[in-house]
């Protein structure tokens, strides 16, 4: 089993001219140091010798993990929960001012426990999310009364049946992102 992913080229462009730019450690779960590569043609940024998929897991199913558990413990926690609420707004008021839209379709990629899926479908939304973690997942149904898809049931979804899709605080999670990226954009209306 890979344990990490070592990018030759960038995974947003396809250019070869990239380079370490810094690194990062991770202080909410694991104490890891991760390096951050960046490419000279885009400017894109991506973590270099990321967990593989079949590792990565282990990252998110963790209580520290705030946005898979909702868990209020603590002050940052309780922070974070507070803060969320605040940002909830400012996303859709985000949305509204850049599609001219009320209301609409919106699917969430990378819905965490589903707080933002459920609160734009209580703005009058219909709203979809899509999560990797099955955690997670159960945590959106029972807190926030939102079913989550696999991430697998997105090319299943019907074609150009969205007005806004989102991805907040997504892509570095993302392992395939190109590939995903067409899936997605083939979903926008």
């Amino acid at each position: 089993m890979q344990a990490t992913i070592t990018y030759t080229q960038c995974p947003v462009c396809d250019s070869g001219d990239i380079h370490s730019f810094s690194q990062v450690k991770d202080f909410s779960v694991s104490g890891n140091i991760f390096a951050v590569w960046k490419c000279n043609s885009c400017s894109g940024m991506f973590t270099q010798y990321a967990p593989s998929q079949q590792v990565i897991g282990k990252y998110y199913e963790n209580e520290n993990y705030i946005s898979h558990t909702e868990n209020a413990k603590g002050l940052v926690n309780s922070l974070y929960l507070k803060a969320r609420k605040i940002t909830l707004r400012s996303k859709l008021s985000l949305i509204k001012k850049y599609t001219r839209k009320n209301t609409g379709k919106l699917l969430d990629y990378g819905a965490g426990t589903g707080a933002f899926a459920a609160f734009v479908k209580s703005m009058g939304w219909q709203s979809e999310g899509i999560e990797p973690s099955e955690a997670a997942r159960n945590t959106a149904l029972k807190n926030n009364k939102i079913v989550l898809l696999e991430p697998e049931k997105l090319s299943s979804l019907e074609n150009r049946s969205y007005d806004v899709i989102t991805l907040w605080h997504v892509l570095e999670h993302i392992h395939d992102l190109k590939s995903t990226f067409q899936n997605i954009i083939s979903k926008l209306k």
